[in-house]
């Protein structure tokens, strides 16, 4: 019974949730999606105002 009394004690912790950062990466990739269509919109309204060549 002596050697019972000075065994260690564990404690074990359950980690709850851990979701918070999930879903966030979408917006940097819609972001990047839109400024390259409106590079490409920009572009295509600049080609579109150069005169024509005869």
């Amino acid at each position: 019974m002596a050697d019972e009394s000075q065994r260690p004690i564990v404690v074990k912790k359950i980690k709850k949730g851990g979701h918070g950062h999930h879903g966030g990466a979408w917006k940097i990739a819609y972001a990047d999606f839109v400024t390259a269509m409106m590079a490409f919109f920009l572009l295509m309204w600049l080609l579109g105002r150069l005169p024509r060549a005869p």
